[in-house]
């Protein structure tokens, strides 16, 4: 079993479906020990000296993760592969996952531009390969295709400047297209729109980038984000270290993350509701579709009969009516589901709020024209 010192933070979802993707390949060679360090992840302080003890320590095959400030001479010494992740600069001397960064951003500012937005912005980390490049390819295509320019936010430290985060806000036009570096910045966004009293899709429609289905869930309103396929390269990245270990040789490999897609939200849904207590049960539904939705029950905190409310929603959402809306929401996490795990259908359906389940490839069929089976096959990564 190969041994590797392992540095990530499990704290991220990129990082956990690296991992899964990673672990995937090597157990089809018998597995291996991984050494985990994530308290030695730093972009400030220089733990070279640290991390090679302990890769010494415990003779380990390779080093795998994000080391930031890596002493190359140092490491080199090891003689051992080392397979990189950082934030600010690309390192030749190593084995890198990277990503088709700058397409990235051209891909959300497609997204944005087919919805025919006149004002677009966004929100980024300042010295950040990624950000810088997600920026450099939203900007570029907008102003290709639009001729205007970009609004731009770059964020040091976010806690020292939410004044004048809010200040930037509150300063663009409206209605505005912004993409935000990651899932984590996009969630701030949403925070201080809470607290600013913006609205969310209505003046600002709200794209992030990973698709960290927890962050973005937890968001108010849900958040769009662009999908990455981290799980295909960490098995990709799994398949080459295996190979320099054996070979017992390194070369510069660079495998770049791709995109697979927009998953979208309600934060990028971007349909005026007029109407507050309409907007407020969208919310609701939102934030609880694969629960079991009473729609009686709405009348327990909307001052309307059920028939207004029935009325009123059919004119704000036309042409869904509160069922057909809930069954949308339903049906497109249902196929997300199908499409990016190896749950079985029952469960998947159960996951995304169809409790009862006896007859859902029936009506999955009629919506979707094939069955759950059918179209996994059909839509699989």
């Amino acid at each position: 079993m190969l041994k590797i010192l392992l540095l990530t933070d499990y704290s991220q979802e990129s990082e956990r479906r690296f991992l899964n993707g990673f672990v995937k390949y090597a157990d089809t060679q018998g597995g291996c020990i991984f050494y985990p360090m994530s308290h030695l992840i730093s972009q400030t302080r220089d733990n070279s000296a640290e991390i090679i003890k302990l890769a010494k320590k415990f003779k380990v095959d390779a080093i795998l993760g994000l080391w930031h400030n890596i002493n190359v001479a140092e490491a080199q010494k090891l003689n051992i592969p080392i397979f990189l992740r950082t934030y600010k600069r690309v390192y030749d001397e190593f084995p890198m996952l990277t990503g088709h960064y700058k397409e990235f951003g051209a891909y959300a500012a497609r997204f944005f531009i087919d919805q025919n937005f006149k004002d677009y912005a966004f929100i980024g980390m300042k010295d950040i390969i990624w950000s810088i490049s997600r920026f450099e390819g939203y900007s570029e295509q907008i102003a290709a295709s639009r001729k205007v320019k970009t609004y731009k936010y770059e964020v040091d430290d976010f806690q020292d400047e939410i004044g004048e985060i809010k200040k930037w806000i509150h300063s663009l036009p409206k209605p505005v297209a912004l993409l935000a570096c990651n899932d984590f910045m996009a969630r701030q966004v949403t925070e201080i729109c809470q607290m600013e009293g913006i609205r969310i899709p209505d003046d600002i429609s709200l794209l992030g980038v990973d698709n960290d289905e927890f962050m973005c869930n937890i968001s108010s309103p849900t958040l769009s984000s662009i999908k990455l396929n981290f799980e295909k390269h960490g098995y990709e990245i799994a398949e080459t270290l295996f190979k320099m270990v054996r070979q017992k040789k390194t070369w510069p490999a660079k495998i770049a993350v791709e995109a697979i897609g927009v998953v979208e939200r309600m934060s990028t849904k971007r349909k005026v509701i007029s109407d507050p207590y309409i907007r407020e049960i969208v919310d609701f539904i939102t934030r609880n579709y694969t629960q079991e939705i009473d729609i009686s029950k709405l009348t327990s905190f909307i001052p309307l009969s059920r028939r207004a409310i029935e009325m009123r929603f059919k004119k704000e959402m036309y042409p869904h009516t509160i069922t057909s809306f809930i069954m949308k929401l339903r049906l497109e996490q249902f196929c997300h589901l199908l499409e990016s795990t190896e749950l079985p259908v029952s469960i998947a359906a159960d996951r995304s709020g169809f409790i009862d389940n006896s007859n859902f490839s029936t009506i999955f069929k009629k919506y979707k024209g094939m069955t759950p089976t059918e179209y996994r096959k059909k839509n699989r990564q």
